[in-house]
């Protein structure tokens, strides 16, 4: 529980000082760039954190959650990123078809983040649910 509270803390506090920060950058465009690299190394930061909070996590979790995790985000995982890679390979073969899906106004950037957050949440939901298949087979 103190994995989660510190992580959602961190998020929280990066966020908000991201938010900030960025809108500095708007105000003074000479600050765009310390913006920049303020925001990269506060992620980087966090993410650092959280792989500390996971390590120390991982240590002192039972031989059962350990494999329950390292299934699931093998075959879950595998398995969602198998299924984002349906939109791409239809991207690739139709693009006009796909293109017409898509709103007019998709920034380059929105479109890669949309495709991140789909590859993410994919293997997140595959993750999720052979994690849960995982434990039901065992009880």
């Amino acid at each position: 529980m103190v994995t989660f509270a510190a992580s959602f803390g961190a998020a929280l506090v990066l966020g908000f000082v991201a938010a900030i920060v960025a809108e500095l950058g708007k105000l003074k465009p000479e600050l765009t760039v310390y913006a920049f690299i303020a925001i990269a190394l506060s992620v980087v930061a966090v993410m650092a954190l959280m792989l500390w909070l996971t390590a120390r996590w991982w240590r002192v979790a039972d031989e059962a959650a350990r494999e329950a995790h390292k299934w699931s985000w093998y075959w879950g995982g595998s398995t969602g990123l198998a299924l984002g890679g349906v939109p791409f390979i239809l991207l690739y073969t139709m693009p006009e078809t796909v293109d017409a899906m898509l709103p007019a106004d998709l920034t380059t950037a929105q479109a890669v983040v949309l495709g991140m957050g789909l590859l993410g949440g994919l293997q997140l939901a595959g993750y999720g649910l052979f994690w849960a298949g995982w434990w039901l087979a065992r009880r």
